[in-house]
């Protein structure tokens, strides 16, 4: 990614990147428990990573609209 969107998340609400990182990780697997989901589709893994997800969402954000 151009640019570090877990640390600007982190900044923006006082936690470390660390902490983005590890509530995103939550985030996926408890979506990725369905596995009719749309979030299985993303990545190379199991479980998506963080980075691909992010990627797929800007990736789609680019798409319409919106950016």
């Amino acid at each position: 990614m151009k640019k570090n969107i877990f640390k600007e998340v982190a900044t923006k609400n006082g936690v470390t990147e660390e902490e983005v990182r590890r509530e995103i990780e939550k985030s996926i697997a408890e979506a990725c428990k369905d596995p009719d989901a749309p979030i299985n589709k993303i990545g190379k893994g199991k479980v998506p990573t963080p980075e691909e997800v992010m990627e797929h969402v800007l990736k789609e954000l680019g798409k319409t609209n919106m950016n």
